[in-house]
């Protein structure tokens, strides 16, 4: 991060000053937006320099708001680092308020940043209360995600309202609209990380109204280290794996009401399904993440379970060492294992396989879409360049001859398996903390 120069006067908060000429450094630009902000254009926004979002879960517990799970995914999709914001009402249980905007979020995800208390209410408490509400709900959602949440207020609120206490393990989110090139922070934060220096802002892809707009302290890639390298949940081995849709490795995003798990169907006894849009943003997903113990040319297939497997436009989008390629099959085609086709795999993690429900198919239409088992094994011929276009029927895979086939016992990866030697399923490393 780049910290400004100027110097504090901290003898007394009445006195605080600080040097505005200093220099900020690089600029990386964000937003913050909630329903207000109408639809959003979020590839239109990252084209415009929109590197980061942080995306309004609810105003307390009474308001949910409506637009979230739309702007997350559609954020997500687009390659926009995001993170959720929940405006905090002391007077309201700080409990609620966190167990709310965690359930809402779900598990951090590597593109995630961290959640934000948006201090600016009081609710007609003194400010030792308010202090002591805030308190409880940062310390409460840090102990869930295993890492200090961001805060954001104003330099007269904290200072006045809340009676500044020392809460700067959790980096500062700072409101101030001026022209300075650098903002007079609350105390006793000795820096900020964030700052909303706007809210007449404009974007592209955000067409409803002034914007409010926010800069990162630091580069893109400072950015990307403050959000940090997250713990791979299992790593695939030299001579493959297998991540079903109950390990650790797959992440099942979206409004959580939509998702159906299903038990004793599918590999390994369990699959997952939702319907199909024909919306131009994903709202629901499933998510493969994978770490390779080497880098190689591996095959992989997916398990297509009738009678949940319906879409016959089902597009798996195969992120491998940093080129992305979207395959489309007919899930209903094939009762078991499906190809996607071989693809070149780095060492290590920060690759995935990406399918959402926003596959074209109608929404009246009631089509399956199931997330269910990957099958990771070393590619034995070239036959396959992983563009899907010669796959897609799996045909030739249905019975699953060519590969070794899974234990029928397997419920959750990270376990040994297989025969031979010929299939090594994930081994479990460190999960990131997640939520009780």
């Amino acid at each position: 991060m780049v910290a400004c120069s100027g110097e504090r006067d901290t003898t007394s908060l009445s006195n605080l000053t600080q040097d505005v000429s200093c220099d900020t450094g690089p600029t990386v630009k964000g937003v913050d937006v909630s329903y207000y902000q109408g639809t959003i254009d979020w590839t239109a926004a990252h084209a415009d320099g929109v590197e980061f979002a942080f995306i309004r879960v609810s105003d307390g517990t009474t308001y949910h708001d409506p637009n979230f799970a739309t702007y997350w995914a559609g954020s997500r999709a687009a390659g926009v680092l995001h993170g959720a914001y929940q405006f905090f009402r002391p007077a309201e249980d700080p409990i609620a308020q966190a167990d709310l905007l965690l359930s809402t979020m779900g598990p951090l995800q590597p593109d995630d940043l961290p959640p934000v208390i948006d201090v600016e209410a009081t609710g007609s408490l003194s400010p030792s209360a308010v202090a002591a509400a805030v308190q409880a709900w940062v310390d409460h959602v840090a102990q869930a995600i295993g890492r200090p949440p961001i805060i954001y207020t104003g330099f007269y609120f904290w200072r006045d309202s809340v009676g500044a206490p020392d809460l700067t393990t959790s980096p500062l989110w700072h409101a101030q609209y001026t022209s300075a090139s650098c903002p007079t922070i609350a105390p006793p934060w000795p820096d900020w990380t964030f700052w909303q220096y706007t809210s007449t802002g404009t974007v592209a892809g955000i067409t409803a109204g002034g914007i409010d707009v926010d800069r990162f302290n630091g580069t893109l890639d400072d950015l990307k280290t403050f959000i940090g390298p997250s713990a791979p949940c299992g790593t695939v081995a030299a001579t493959g794996g297998m991540i079903d849709d109950s390990d650790p490795c797959f992440t099942a995003g979206g409004p959580q009401q939509y998702m159906r798990t299903v038990a004793s169907a599918g590999e390994g006894g369990e699959l997952r399904w939702t319907h199909t849009t024909a919306d131009a943003t994903e709202a629901n997903f499933g998510q493969w993440n994978l770490a390779f113990d080497q880098a190689g040319r591996y095959h992989l297939d997916v398990y297509t379970a009738a009678p949940y497997a319906q879409s016959k436009q089902a597009v798996y989008v195969v992120d491998a060492g940093g080129v992305s390629t979207n395959v489309t099959i007919d899930q209903s085609a094939v009762d078991g294992w499906q190809s996607l086709g071989d693809f070149d795999f780095a060492a290590g993690g920060d690759q995935s396989i990406h399918l959402a429900d926003n596959t074209g198919e109608p929404n009246s239409a009631n089509v399956q879409l199931v997330f269910d088992a990957v099958q990771i094994t070393p590619a034995t011929n070239t036959g396959s360049d992983g563009s899907g276009s010669d796959m897609g029927s799996g045909s030739d895979m249905g019975s699953g001859s060519d590969v070794t086939q899974p234990d029928p016992t397997h419920h959750s990866g990270c376990s040994t398996g297989g025969s031979g030697g010929a299939l090594v399923l994930l081994a479990l490393l460190g999960l990131r903390r997640r939520r009780g």
